[in-house]
């Protein structure tokens, strides 16, 4: 049973609920707000804590792993510059790139490489955290990587 009269699915488009219509017998297909290359389907970030201009970025939350090396590299940046977040699983959660700039965010240390890294000049890819504990050269990467960005 679906919903066909116009006036359920504008309370239920209000609402925020996407309703999915059956385009083909036996195939589904997405609204057109959520379709392939349109802004919505764009990487998203959920911001934690914080409120600096480096944005510190992992896929999973955090756990406090590796807290002694997440320490030196904010107090290389400056603690009070960072703050922390976490990829986004949900095309409506998050912060696309427009709203980080707008919410001062310059620079974005990605801990991992990402599933579908975007390609915004901000982002700075390093290695997960378990490398960078247990790999001196991934280290000195991270610091050439994020030593020109660090005055800034």
């Amino acid at each position: 049973m679906g919903i066909r009269d116009r006036a359920s699915l504008q309370r239920l488009g209000d609402m925020g609920i996407e309703v999915w219509r059956l385009r083909q017998p036996g195939s589904f297909k997405r609204p057109p707000s959520v379709e392939a290359g349109d802004a919505d389907c764009r990487p998203r970030i959920r911001l934690s804590s914080g409120d600096g201009d480096w944005l510190l970025v992992r896929r999973a939350p955090w756990r406090g792993s590796h807290e002694a090396l997440v320490a030196d590299i904010m107090a290389t940046i400056g603690p009070e510059r960072c703050r922390f977040g976490q990829w986004s699983k949900d095309t409506s959660s998050g912060e696309g790139i427009d709203e980080l700039a707008e919410r001062g965010i310059k620079h974005i240390l990605c801990f991992g490489r990402p599933e579908n890294p975007p390609d915004w000049p901000q982002l700075m890819v390093a290695p997960a955290l378990d490398e960078l504990a247990g790999d001196p050269e991934a280290r000195r990467e991270l610091w050439r990587m994020m030593s020109p960005r660090i005055r800034r």
